[in-house]
This record gives C-alpha cells, sequence and structure tokens, in this order.
C-alpha cells in the first residue's frame, strides 16, 4: 500500500517569513507553501503566489514580485561549515574545482522544485565544476549590465570562467512589440521575416550595447583573465493558449495550430537575429565564446510554458557550456 503524502501544516505569514530568512524549509513546504502563478507570470519572470489555503496572509498582499524575492532567499541556502575531517576534504576538493561564476535570467535559474532544474543547476551535479550562481528569474539583460552585481564577485579574483544568459525577454517576449498582423490568407513560413518589423533590428543593436559593456566590466574586474560564455536561446514552440508565444501571436492572427509552420519560422527568425548579433559580438571581442543553443534543443526539449528547456533541455545545454569551458581551461 503506498503511503499518502501527508501535507505540511498550516502557518501565517510572519513565520513563513521567518523561515524563508533562515532558509529552514523543506522540500515539500516550499511546494505547499508556494504555487506557480500564471497570471502574473511574464516571459523570463515566473511569478509565485502564496497557497492561501495554507499560509494565512491575514491583511497582507504581498506583490508577486515580493514573494518570488521571498522564496528565493528560502531556496538560496548557505552550505554548512564543515565539521568532520571527511566534510572538510569534500569541501577542499570542491574548491579545487574549476570555478564558474554564473549571472543571469530564468534559464540559469528557477524556483526550485516549481520548476525544472536549469543548466546551470546540471552544471554542478552532473560536471566537475565549482559554480557559483547569481541569476535570478525575472532579471533583464538591461537591469542586470546597470547594477553590475557580478563585479565584484568577478574582483575577488576566484573566477576563470563567467556564464551569462540575457535578452530573453527582448526576443522571445517581445512578440506584441515587434511582430505586424497576419496578411489575411497568408500561412507561408517563407514570408516569416516579413512579419518582423525593422525596430526589432534596432533593439538588437542596443541588446549589444549592452554586450558590449557587459564584456568590458569583465574584462575591467579581472584584468582580462575571464572568460564570457554567452548564448543566444533557441527555437522555442509556440501553443495554442501558450502565455507567452501562443497567445500573443494569436491575437496578431496567427494560430499556433492552423499557422504553426508561419509561427514557429516568425520565433525562430527573432531567435536567429539575436543569435547573429550575438556570434558577431563574440567574434570580434576577445576572451567571448559564443554558443548556440539551436542544434541541440528539439521539439521535446521544452518545459510546458514554452520558453525554458526542461531537464532534457537543460542537461544539453549544461552539456554545451562543459565543452566549452574544458576548451577554455589550461592544462595545468
Amino acid at each position: 500500500m503506498i503511503s499518502k503524502k501527508t501535507q505540511s501544516p498550516p502557518i501565517k505569514l510572519a513565520e513563513l517569513r521567518r523561515r524563508c530568512r533562515e532558509a529552514s524549509l523543506s522540500e515539500q513546504e516550499l511546494t505547499d507553501y508556494f504555487l506557480a502563478d500564471e497570471e502574473h507570470s511574464k516571459p523570463f519572470a515566473p511569478a509565485l503566489k502564496f497557497n492561501e489555503a495554507l499560509v494565512d496572509v491575514g491583511r497582507a498582499r504581498p506583490s508577486p514580485e515580493a514573494i518570488s524575492r521571498l522564496y528565493a532567499e528560502a531556496t538560496r541556502a548557505q552550505a554548512p561549515l564543515p565539521k568532520k575531517p571527511r566534510q572538510l576534504t569534500q569541501t577542499l576538493r570542491k574548491a579545487a574545482r574549476t570555478r564558474l561564476l554564473a549571472e543571469g535570467d530564468s534559464w540559469f535559474n528557477l524556483p526550485d522544485y516549481i520548476y525544472p532544474r536549469t543548466a546551470i543547476d546540471f552544471l554542478g551535479s552532473d560536471y566537475d565544476f565549482n559554480v557559483s550562481n547569481i541569476a535570478l528569474w525575472g532579471d533583464e539583460l538591461e537591469a542586470m549590465v546597470r547594477a553590475k552585481q557580478y563585479r565584484q564577485p568577478l574582483r575577488s579574483g576566484l573566477f576563470g570562467h563567467f556564464l551569462f544568459s540575457g535578452g530573453g525577454n527582448d526576443v522571445l517576449g517581445s512578440i506584441p512589440t515587434y511582430v505586424k498582423p497576419r496578411k489575411a490568407g497568408d500561412t507561408d513560413p517563407a514570408h516569416a521575416a516579413d512579419y518582423i518589423k525593422a525596430t526589432f533590428s534596432q533593439k538588437i543593436s542596443q541588446m549589444m550595447g549592452f554586450y558590449r559593456t557587459l564584456a568590458n566590466d569583465a574584462r575591467d574586474a579581472t584584468g582580462g583573465r575571464v572568460v564570457l560564455y554567452v548564448h543566444g536561446y533557441a527555437n522555442a514552440i509556440p501553443k495554442k493558449g501558450g502565455h507567452y508565444l501562443g497567445d500573443p501571436l494569436d491575437a496578431l492572427g496567427f494560430d499556433p495550430v492552423d499557422h504553426a509552420p508561419l509561427c514557429r519560422a516568425i520565433v525562430a527568425r527573432m531567435v536567429e537575429l539575436f543569435n547573429i548579433a550575438l556570434q558577431s559580438f563574440a567574434q570580434g571581442t576577445a576572451h567571448v565564446v559564443y554558443n548556440d543553443m539551436r542544434p541541440v534543443m528539439t521539439e521535446r526539449d521544452w518545459h510546458r510554458d514554452e520558453i525554458h528547456p526542461n531537464e532534457s533541455g537543460a542537461k544539453k545545454i549544461a552539456k554545451v557550456f562543459s565543452e566549452a569551458v574544458r576548451a577554455n581551461t589550461p592544462i595545468a
């Protein structure tokens, strides 16, 4: 007989906040007290909400952003200091591994236990890397480059490899801004490029300006000793009723089912333009390595929300980064 999982006990919001600060919630408590909030989610910024059947919020009405920050705090527990000789040996062994710094959006960090693990999770668990991840879902390219939270860890001298993920919201989340309405009767995927506004190229150019600033920051913080790894996302698949791709395309007259080839071609073209620009930037900038994720991501490698890799996709992306880092690591 299979035992039924016991539900976590009800909790008051003040107590939940305290437990989050202490990072003392179990996996079951995290999944019981927090739920995905699809209504308030944005591309690359999944929102969370409280399970009010268990969380007594009283008169408080925290914003989805505040709830996400609380969840991030709860799942960023610091590893305890080693107390036994064996633990000390394991810690020293980990410190001796190749160190990676990761900064970025939800392709590098999603709410644990609610969403699939990311490539950064697998780089730390399946490959011999010591990963410090400062990425957070919802962070956008411009904001990350202006905040420069990566600069201090880079200045520590501990990292020779810096993985960055940014711009997904500007590309996969920008269909309402940069795609023209469908022409009556047109279902030809060969016309995909005609539906992308000229202003999208201007947006791409602006994004490359932020990437150049990022590369300069990394160079200045490390004296040119760090390698920056960038990627251009992949050809996501619009779905009927999809919150991020399918619905915006449907609103413009592109039915994700009836006009599936054209819908996919439009998304693929927008992703292609970003990848072309990012590859050109990397080729013209010292110590920058471009990674193309499109060849490794298949239709089966996407999470149900359209724009994030599932765990099979994340493993493939981790392998690409692992191989790139190995290729740029001096042999001792």
